[in-house]
C-alpha cells in the first residue's frame, strides 16, 4: 500500500489587505515613519510598531521577500517588550507576533520560529481571561502552532495540547458564531494527526463528527465551505484505509467533489481540492478497478500540481500524489511512460522536502516503491538498491508508533526479498523476513490492509526456503497466505494476486513432499486466481503461467495426457498476450518450452519439439529478465537440443557460457558469487562435453577456460595493466584503473567487514554502482577500433602461449563423458585425449575411497596440522592411484609422447575439473612392490593450474626485485603445539645463509606484521596451523599468532612482485567440493594475491615430515648459489619428495601425497 498524505490547511484568522503591492508599501512607508517619530515614552508606540509588524508580515505573504518577516518580527517583539503584562493590549501583540514567528517557520522551517511561537501564544492565552472575545480565537491559534510543533517533531504531548486547545476554542463559542466551523474543523485536524500517529479509532471518529458539524453549520455561499467539505472528506478517507467500509470511501469522494463545485476556479484551496479529490478517486480504483476512476484521480492530480506554484510548501505531496495515480495505472495497464513520470516527479519531491519534515516519509516511500515497481520491468540494478535506500530512510524516519510504520516495513521487506531474487545474498532474504514480521506484528486485527502484508511475509518465507529448504518457513509461507485468503474479499483486487500466492506455495509443498492433496489445492487456487482476474489485465499471464506450471507437475506425478495439453495451452496463453518487450516473457516462454520439452518426452511429436527449441532459444537469447532465469532456459534448451540432435546445440552452448558471468557478477560479494557458482553446477563441464562429442575441441577448450574459477579471473581483471589503452585513451584508463582500484580494495563479504566507512548496506550498494559503472567503462573501451577484444575471454591461439615451458593438460569431468584437452606449444590446435574408462561414477567413487581412507588414516579432510598424525592406508592410496594412472594419466602421457625417465624431466600442468580437483593426479601410478612400477613421477613434473589463464598472468609478471625471503612460524595458535616447526626454521635458516631473510617467530607472527612482511619480501615460508571452512571456504585460513590470516584477507592482496610461497600448513589446497572448478583454497589466494609458484598440501601433513620436505626443497633449491628461481620451485619439489621416499622406506604414502605444487 502507498501513503497517501493529506495536507489539512488550517485558518490562522489573519485578515488580509486588499491593497495591491504599492499600496501597501505605501501603507508599510508611512506607519515606519510613525513609528521613528514617536517617542520611546510615548503610549502608542507599541501599538505602532505591531501594526507596521502586521503590514509587513502581509507584504511577505505576497512578495515572499524575507527581509520583510524578519523585520515583522523585530517590531512585534519590540512590541511585546515595552508592553507590561497587565495591559490589555498584551495579549494581542504576543499574538501577533507568534503569528509572524509561524509565518517565518512555513518558510525556513527553522524549528526554534514554531517553538518559540508555540511559547508566545502560550503566553497570550494566559494573560487572556476566559470570558474575553478573543480567547476562543487564541485557543485555536495555540493549538494550530501545538499541532505544527507535534507533526514536526514528533511529541505526543503537542498533539493533546492541541486537542485540548481547540476543544476550548469550540466550547467558549456559540453555534452561531461565524467562526464556530473553523474552530470545529481544526478540532477535527488535530484529532485526525492524533488518530494517524496512534491510530486509536474514537479519535478519527470524533474528528468526522467535528468536521461534519462544522459542514452543518456552514451555508453553501460562505468562503470556507469548499475546505471544511475536503476536511470531512478526507477524514472519511483515512478511516476508509483503517477500516475498509466502502461507504466511507463514497462518501469521501462526494463530499470532494461537493467542495470543488462549491470553489471558484480561482479559488485559493482549489488545488488542495483538487489533490484531495484525485487521492479518493485513486483509492476507489484500488479498491473496485475501475479504470475511469485512476484516469479522472490522475486528471485531478495534474490539475492540482499545475496550479501550484514551483516554491509552495505543498508542492512536494501533490507531486508525490500525482505519482502514485500514474503508478497506479502503469500497474494496471503497463505503459512505462507512466511509472517513469510518476519517478520523476516523486525525486523532484524528495529533493525539495527537508528531512524533519512530516512529508518526508511518504515521499520516500512512494519513490523507493516507483523505483522498485521500475526494476521489475527493466531490471536496471540502479533502481532496486535506490529503492532500497529511500524505503529504508523512510522507516528510520518513522516512530514506532505511527500507523503507517507497517506498510513502510512491509516495502522495505518486499524490495529486500526481491534483491535477494536478483543477487542471492542470503542476508538480504533474512532481513526482509524480520521486515516483514515486524510489521505483521504492529497490525491491529481490524487493518484494512493486513491480508496485503500477511501475503508480503508469506512471499519472504516462501524465498527463503527455497534456498534454505528449511521445512517450518514453508509451512508458515502457506499459512499467512491463507490468512490472507481469507481476509480478503472476492471483490478486491487483490485477491486474485493473494489466491496465486497460495497456490505456489501448496506447489512448492507439493514439489518437496509429493502430497497430492497439495497439488490439487494448488491447482484450485491458481484457478481461482485465473477466473477472477480481468483478460487485459497486466497479472494475467502470470496467473496462467502459474496454473500451467501447477497442471505439469500434477502431470509429472500421475502422467494424465490432460494435465500437460491443460500446461501447454495455459502457457501459451499466458505467452500470446505478453508484450515481446515485457521483462517477465523469458519465464513465460521458458515454462512454455520445458512443458512442450515434457510432452515431446512421452508422446514424440516432432512439432513440439520443434516448438520447445524455439520458444527456450528465445527466452535465453532474450535480453530483458533475470539472467537467472535466462541461464535455467539455456539448459533446458540445451536438453531440448541435445535431445533431438537439434541445430541449435551449440548455440545453446553458447548463450549458456555467456549468460554465467551475469549471473556471477563481478557486483556481488565473493560468498555471494560462490553461492550462484554452486546453483550453476556443473553446465559448463556440461556444455564442454557436447563441443567435444561434437568435434568442437577448439571451442570446448575455450569455454572451460571461460567458465571456470570465474572470480579468480574477476579480480585478476580487476589489476589488469593498461598500459596500451593508456597511449591512446589516457583518460579512460585512468578511470578504469581508478574504479578497479576500488573494487579491488572492496571484493569482501560487507556485512564481515570490521572497517565500515558507513553501513554494510551503503557499502554494498556503493560497490554495485561502481561495478556497473566499470561495466560501462569497459564497454567504451571495447566500442574502440583496437579494443574489441578488451578484458575477453582469451582465444585459444593466446592460450596455447602458456604451453611454452610444457603441455598444459585441461580434463573435462561430465556424467555422459570424460576427456583431455591438451595443448602443446607449436599445435595450433587442442589435441583431444578420449578417456572412455574413466567416467563420472568411477571419480565419485575414488573420491569416496579417499576421503574414507583420510579418515580411517587419521589425515582428515577438515583438520589442522598435527603433531601425531598416525598415517597408513598404503594399500588403499595405490589403488587409487594405479586407477588414476589406467584411466587418465597414463593415456594422457601415451598421446603426449612422454617417454619414461628421460635424464632432464618436462613439465606438465594439470587443470582438472569437478571432483577430480580432490584426487592426487599429480601421483598417479602402479606401485607395486615387485618388478614393475610405474608412476608419474618417472615420466615428468608435475603441477596445477586453476585456470591456463592464471599460468599466463604468471608467466607475464613484473621483473623480479632483489631476492628477500619471509618465514613467518607460529608452532602454538591453534588446538594442538607443532614443536618441529621449530626445527623447520633452523633447517631454512641453515640452507639460505647469507641470503636475506626476515624472520618472525611465535609472538612476532601476527597477522598485521606477515601482511607487511609480505608486501616487502618477494619470498613466503609459512609454518602454521592451517584450516579449510566447511561452511564458508572463504573463512579458510593460516592460524597466526593472536589471529588469523583468511583466504579473504589474502585475496585482497596485491603484491606484483611476489614470486614463490610455501605453504607448510595443513589443507592449504584442499578446496570446496560445492566450488570444485573456483580453485576456493588458500594455495589459490595466494596465486590471486599475485605468488606465481606455490607449494600446498591436499589435506593433514605429518609435523614431523614437513622440516625434512622444507629442507630438502631449499637445498635442491639453493644448491648453485645463484639467486632462487621460482620457476624451479616444482622441481624442487618433486625431487625432494622422492629422495625423502627413497631414504625413508617406511614412509607412508599419506604422508607425502599431499605436497603439491601450483603455478609456474
Amino acid at each position: 500500500m502507498i501513503l497517501k498524505t493529506k495536507i489539512l490547511e488550517a485558518d490562522l484568522f489573519m485578515e488580509a489587505s486588499g491593497e495591491n503591492s504599492d499600496d501597501i508599501s505605501n501603507v508599510i512607508a508611512r506607519q515606519q515613519e510613525a513609528v521613528n517619530l514617536a517617542e520611546d515614552d510615548c503610549p502608542d508606540k507599541a501599538s505602532l510598531l505591531n501594526e507596521l509588524g502586521n503590514s509587513l508580515v502581509t507584504r511577505f505573504e505576497r512578495l515572499g521577500n524575507l527581509d520583510d518577516i524578519d523585520h515583522a518580527i523585530e517590531n512585534h517583539q519590540e512590541a511585546v517588550n515595552i508592553t507590561p503584562d497587565n495591559h490589555s493590549d498584551k495579549p494581542d501583540f504576543l499574538n501577533d507576533l507568534g503569528t509572524s514567528l509561524f509565518s517565518r517557520f512555513q518558510r525556513l522551517e527553522n524549528l526554534d520560529d514554531i517553538r518559540c511561537a508555540t511559547s508566545k501564544l502560550q503566553s497570550a492565552v494566559d494573560l487572556t481571561p476566559d470570558g474575553h472575545l478573543d480567547k476562543p480565537i487564541l485557543l485555536n491559534t495555540l493549538g494550530i502552532f501545538l499541532l505544527t510543533q507535534f507533526q514536526r517533531l514528533g511529541n505526543h504531548g503537542d498533539v493533546d495540547n492541541s486537542i485540548e486547545r481547540h476543544q476550548e476554542a469550540a466550547t467558549l463559542t456559540t453555534d452561531d458564531h461565524p467562526h464556530k466551523s473553523t474552530l470545529l474543523s481544526n478540532l477535527g485536524n488535530s484529532l485526525l494527526a492524533r488518530f494517524e500517529c496512534l491510530g486509536n479509532l474514537n479519535d478519527i471518529n470524533n474528528a468526522i463528527l467535528q468536521y461534519q458539524a462544522a459542514v452543518d453549520l456552514t451555508p453553501d455561499n460562505q468562503p470556507q465551505k469548499p475546505s471544511l467539505l475536503e476536511n470531512l472528506g478526507n477524514s472519511l478517507l483515512t478511516r476508509f484505509g483503517r477500516l475498509g467500509k466502502l461507504d466511507d470511501l463514497e462518501n469521501s469522494i462526494l463530499r470532494l467533489q461537493a467542495a470543488v463545485d462549491l470553489a471558484p476556479d480561482d479559488h485559493l484551496d482549489m488545488p488542495s481540492l483538487l489533490n484531495d479529490l484525485g487521492s479518493s478517486l485513486l483509492s476507489r480504483f484500488e479498491r473496485l478497478g475501475n479504470l475511469n476512476d485512476i484516469n479522472n484521480a490522475i486528471s485531478r492530480h495534474q490539475e492540482a500540481v499545475s496550479l501550484t506554484p514551483d516554491g509552495h510548501p505543498y508542492w512536494s505531496i501533490r507531486s508525490n500524489n500525482f505519482g502514485i495515480s500514474l503508478r497506479a495505472r502503469f500497474e494496471r495497464l503497463g505503459n512505462l511512460d507512466d511509472v517513469h513520470d510518476a519517478i520523476k516527479q516523486l525525486q523532484t519531491a524528495v529533493d525539495l522536502t527537508l528531512d524533519n519534515h512530516p512529508d518526508k516519509l511518504a515521499l520516500l516511500n512512494n519513490l523507493g516503491s516507483f523505483l522498485l515497481t521500475r526494476f521489475q520491468h527493466l531490471g536496471n540494478l540502479e533502481d532496486l538498491d535506490n529503492a532500497i535506500a529511500d524505503l529504508q530512510l523512510a522507516v528510520g524516519l518513522t516512530p514506532d508508533g505511527h500507523s503507517q510504520k507497517p506498510e513502510l516495513l512491509s516495502n522495505l521487506g518486499s524490495s529486500l526479498r526481491i534483491r535477494f531474487q536478483r543477487l542471492g545474498n542470503l542476508d538480504d532474504i533474512n532481513r526482509a523476513v524480520a521486515r516483514h514480521q515486524e510489521a505483521v506484528n504492529l497490525t491491529p486485527n481490524d487493518y484494512p490492509n493486513e491480508h496485503g502484508l500477511l501475503k508480503n511475509l508469506g512471499n519472504s518465507l516462501l524465498s527463503r526456503f527455497e534456498r534454505l529448504k528449511n521445512p517450518d518457513d514453508l509451512d508458515n509461507a502457506i499459512a499467512r497466505y491463507q490468512e490472507a485468503v481469507n481476509l480478503t474479499p472476492d471483490d478486491h483486487p487483490d485477491k486474485p494476486s493473494q489466491l496465486s500466492s497460495l497456490g505456489n506455495s501448496f506447489l512448492t509443498r507439493f514439489t518437496h513432499l509429493k502430497n497430492n492433496n497439495d497439488i490439487d489445492n494448488s491447482i484450485i487456487n491458481h484457478q481461482a486466481a485465473v477466473n477472477l482476474t480481468p483478460d487485459d489485465h497486466p497479472t494475467k499471464p502470470t496467473h496462467l503461467s502459474s496454473l500451467g506450471n501447477s497442471f505439469l507437475a500434477r502431470f509429472q506425478r500421475l502422467n494424465d495426457l490432460g494435465d500437460i495439453d491443460n500446461a501447454i495451452t495455459r502457457h501459451q496463453a499466458a505467452v500470446n498476450i505478453t508484450p515481446d518487450d515485457h521483462p517477465n516473457r523469458p519465464i513465460l516462454l521458458n515454462s512454455l518450452g520445458s512443458s512442450l520439452l515434457t510432452r515431446f518426452q512421452h508422446l514424440g511429436d516432432p512439432q513440439d519439439a520443434d516448438t520447445c527449441v524455439a520458444e527456450l532459444s528465445s527466452s535465453s537469447l532474450s535480453p530483458l529478465g533475470s539472467p537467472s532465469v535466462r541461464l535455467i532456459a539455456a539448459r533446458n534448451w540445451i536438453d531440448a537440443a541435445s535431445l533431438i540432435n537439434h541445430a541449435s546445440l551449440l548455440a545453446a552452448c553458447e548463450s549458456a557460457i555467456s549468460i554465467i558471468p551475469l549471473v556471477v557478477w563481478l557486483g556481488l560479494s565473493i560468498t555471494d558469487r560462490h553461492q550462484h557458482l554452486a546453483q550453476i553446477g556443473d553446465i559448463v563441464r556440461k556444455v564442454a562435453a557436447i563441443a567435444i562429442s561434437l568435434g568442437q575441441c577448439d571451442k570446448a577448450l575455450e569455454w572451460l577456460e571461460q567458465g571456470r574459477s570465474i572470480v579468480w579471473t574477476q579480480i585478476l581483471q580487476l589489476r589488469t595493466p593498461v598500459d596500451e589503452l593508456r597511449a591512446v585513451q589516457p583518460d579512460l584508463a585512468d578511470r578504469l584503473l581508478h574504479v578497479s582500484l576500488l573494487l579491488d580494495q572492496d571484493n569482501q563479504d560487507f556485512d564481515l567487514r570490521k572497517d565500515h566507512r558507513g553501513s554494510p548496506e551503503e557499502e554494498a550498494r556503493q560497490y554495485r554502482a561502481l561495478a556497473r559503472e566499470r561495466d560501462e567503462i569497459v564497454e567504451k573501451i571495447r566500442s574502440l577500433h583496437r579494443f574489441r577484444d578488451f578484458l575477453m575471454p582469451p582465444k585459444l591461439h593466446r592460450l596455447i602461449e602458456a604451453a611454452k615451458e610444457g603441455p598444459v593438460v585441461v580434463i573435462n569431468v561430465s556424467e555422459k563423458r570424460c576427456d583431455a584437452l591438451a595443448l602443446v606449444y607449436g599445435i595450433d590446435e587442442a589435441i583431444h585425449i578420449p578417456l572412455p574408462d574413466l567416467t563420472f561414477k568411477r571419480i565419485i567413487k575414488l573420491q569416496s575411497e579417499l576421503r574414507s581412507l583420510l579418515k580411517s588414516s587419521g589425515v582428515r579432510l577438515r583438520a589442522v596440522r598435527d603433531s601425531e598424525v598416525d598415517v597408513g592406508g598404503d594399500e588403499g592410496c595405490k589403488r587409487i592411484l594405479a586407477e588414476l594412472w589406467d584411466h587418465l594419466v597414463k593415456p594422457v602421457l601415451d598421446s603426449l609422447a612422454f617417454g619414461h625417465g628421460p635424464d632432464t624431466l618436462p613439465r606438465i600442468w594439470w587443470c582438472v575439473t569437478g571432483q577430480l580437483s580432490f584426487l592426487p593426479i599429480h601421483a598417479a601410478g602402479v606401485y607395486d612392490t615387485g618388478d614393475f612400477s610405474e608412476q608419474i613421477q618417472d615420466y615428468a613434473i608435475s603441477s596445477y593450474a586453476p585456470t591456463i589463464s592464471a599460468l599466463l598472468e604468471q608467466a607475464d609478471a613484473p621483473a623480479q626485485k632483489p631476492f628477500r625471503l619471509l618465514s613467518a612460524v607460529e608452532p602454538s595458535s591453534g588446538p594442538s603445539y607443532i614443536p618441529n616447526t621449530e626445527k623447520e626454521l633452523e633447517y631454512i635458516r641453515r640452507r639460505l645463509q647469507n641470503r636475506d631473510h626476515v624472520v618472525l617467530h611465535k609472538v612476532q607472527a601476527t597477522k598485521e606484521q606477515v601482511i607487511k612482511e609480505m608486501r616487502d619480501c618477494n619470498w613466503l615460508h609459512l609454518a602454521c596451523h592451517g584450516t579449510q571452512n566447511a561452511t564458508n571456504p572463504t573463512k579458510s585460513a593460516l592460524l597466526l599468532h593472536g589471529g588469523k590470516l583468511t583466504l579473504e584477507e589474502i585475496i585482497r592482496l596485491n603484491l606484483p612482485h611476489a614470486e614463490f610461497a610455501f605453504l607448510s600448513a595443513c589443507q592449504t589446497m584442499t578446496g570446496d567440493e560445492g566450488l570444485s572448478d573456483e580453485a576456493v583454497h588458500i594455495a589459490g589466494g595466494m596465486s590471486l594475491a599475485g605468488y606465481r609458484s606455490v607449494v600446498a598440501t591436499m589435506w593433514s601433513i605429518e609435523d614431523a615430515l614437513a622440516p625434512k620436505v622444507a629442507d630438502e626443497f631449499y637445498a635442491r633449491l639453493l644448491q648453485d648459489g645463484e639467486r632462487p628461481d621460482n620457476r624451479k620451485a616444482a622441481e624442487a619439489l618433486h625431487f625432494s619428495v622422492k629422495k625423502l621416499r627413497e631414504e625413508e622406506k617406511d614412509l607412508k604414502m599419506l604422508s607425502w601425497l599431499p605436497f603439491v605444487h601450483l603455478g609456474i
